[in-house]
């Protein structure tokens, strides 16, 4: 298996997780919709732990700076972090609408940075990195 494959099955579990939790807010259910947050950011960070203490530091180590992404994308995991945080208040004062609201946000920049990652990032670390090894450790966060 490789980065780009492992990676983007977790993007499309994640993606699932997302238009479940929006489905949830939708209908009002806010307690479900407490829970199913709480499952889907707790995955979104494992995510971003995999790449920011794995992935991007063995590729960064490795390229010596040449084509380096790993500076944008972090910056929109920080940007997306800041979504979570709205989306979070949203649900625990139960407004649909603001939280409605951000989810869309969220989901504009997490497929702007999720075909980023699987069309150029996930693909130059396959080429510069051992998967299996990467893989192995991402898996043991």
């Amino acid at each position: 298996m490789t980065i780009n494959q492992f990676m983007t099955k977790d993007h499309r579990d994640c993606d699932e997780q997302f238009a479940q939790l929006e489905n949830i807010v939708d209908q009002e259910n806010f307690e479900n919709a407490k829970v199913m947050f709480d499952d889907f950011y707790s995955h979104m960070l494992k995510h971003f732990d995999m790449e920011e203490q794995v992935m991007f530091p063995k590729y960064e180590a490795c390229e010596g700076g040449h084509c380096n992404p790993t500076p944008v994308m972090l910056m929109e995991h920080n940007q997306m972090r800041g979504i979570f945080a709205e989306m979070k208040t949203a649900i625990e004062s139960n407004d649909k609408e603001r939280f409605l609201g951000q989810s869309e946000a969220l989901l504009f920049t997490m497929q702007q940075h999720n075909m980023k990652e699987e069309q150029m990032m996930y693909n130059l670390a396959d080429q510069s990195l051992n998967s299996e090894e990467i893989i192995k450790e991402m898996k043991a966060l």
